[in-house]
């Protein structure tokens, strides 16, 4: 078994293609919590629009404690990359 001992330049190299893919997997999730985000304002609009005499008002109300939830999760594991 053999060791290699990484050189600075080597080091540097691998910091860089790290970054790089953090960024990709940042860039792709906070689209996907835009979209989350996006869909609560949606559902925000529908109840105040129509209220509680909607047949499905409590079922969006669900959904968008489900989506906040989910948003959250999200933002969070973002934020720890």
């Amino acid at each position: 078994m053999s060791d290699k001992i990484l050189s600075e330049e080597e080091l540097e190299i691998e910091a860089q293609k790290s970054d790089y893919i953090k960024e990709q997997i940042i860039g792709k999730h906070m689209s996907d919590i835009q979209i989350m985000s996006n869909l609560i304002s949606a559902i925000n609009e529908y109840l105040i629009v129509f209220g509680r005499t909607s047949n499905v008002h409590d079922q969006l109300m669900d959904l968008k404690a489900q989506v906040k939830k989910n948003r959250d999760h999200l933002n969070d594991w973002v934020n720890k990359i």
